[in-house]
């Protein structure tokens, strides 16, 4: 049998393995979310605020689009990074696309890094009708998430 060790060379951690010999794979940390509802049109409405020294990690965006939304032009969306809560000038645009009424649209699985620290995360519309969640994690400059202390990462 040969033996195979897999750790990280700096802190010398060893990834973890199953009696039944899978290798455990997880993310950093747990995410959290963040959700916001236009009721202006064109107003930014934020839904990450920035901390010190961290940056964030987006595993989920969900926009819904409710009744109110117009039947013939659908609401535009844009998720964004600012450098002010309030702007709606756009840094990096993360996300942008038409809801129609009554719809949703859902992106799970991500792993979106907010490059630039101290940075918001806001959405803005054409249409007040919109709900926009965000869920994710921040993380320290050397990338571990403020869980990961106590995961023993």
């Amino acid at each position: 049998m040969i033996e195979v060790v897999q750790k990280d060379a700096t802190h010398n951690h060893k990834a973890k393995i199953t009696k039944r010999g899978q290798t455990v794979v997880a993310p950093l940390s747990y995410s959290r979310f963040f959700t916001n509802t236009a009721s202006v049109i064109n107003t930014a409405y934020n839904l990450v605020t920035p901390k010190p020294g961290k940056k964030f990690v987006i595993t989920d965006i969900i926009l819904s689009a409710d009744k109110g939304v117009s039947g013939t032009n659908g609401a535009i969306v844009e998720v964004y990074e600012a450098e002010a809560i309030d702007t709606t000038t756009v840094s990096t645009t993360i996300y942008s696309d038409e809801i129609l009424k009554l719809d949703r649209v859902i992106l799970t699985g991500l792993n979106v890094l907010i490059v630039n620290e101290g940075r918001w995360i806001n959405f803005k519309t054409n249409d007040n009708n919109v709900r926009a969640s965000i869920a994710g994690y921040y993380i320290n400059s050397e990338g571990l998430s403020d869980d990961s202390a106590e995961a023993g990462i």
